[in-house]
């Protein structure tokens, strides 16, 4: 597998699944009818990803997977209610699938040293 193989599908499965994450905790929040002002507190650490993840910059991937780390608790944390949610699950496997694709794609171009 080359290199470039291996930077588009980190790259992809980056993208995708940070707009699937996002979309699945707006949905949790949506069906534990949150007001608004938590959407903005949930939401707004990983909107602030969007110009760096669109300019493909490697800090940016780096300082989500700090950030990542929060959303991680929070997902072990709804999964340990006695009875959790579908999208509960969902966001703890997206957490995991996220932060995994983007250290590696990190990790990748920074050995290959590609700008």
């Amino acid at each position: 597998m080359t290199t470039d193989l291996k930077l588009s599908i980190a790259r992809t499965t980056v993208r995708v699944s940070y707009c699937l994450l996002l979309l699945v905790l707006a949905g949790n929040l949506w069906l534990q009818d949150q007001p608004l002002v938590i959407y903005c507190i949930v939401l707004m650490p990983l909107l602030m990803f969007i110009p760096g993840l669109l300019a493909d910059n490697i800090r940016t991937l780096i300082w989500m997977g700090f950030v990542l780390l929060l959303y991680f608790a929070a997902a072990v944390y709804g999964m340990a209610k006695p009875e959790p949610l579908f999208l509960d699950l969902a966001e703890l496997v997206l957490t995991v699938v996220l932060f995994c694709a983007a250290m590696l794609y990190a990790r990748i171009r920074q050995v290959n040293s590609i700008e």
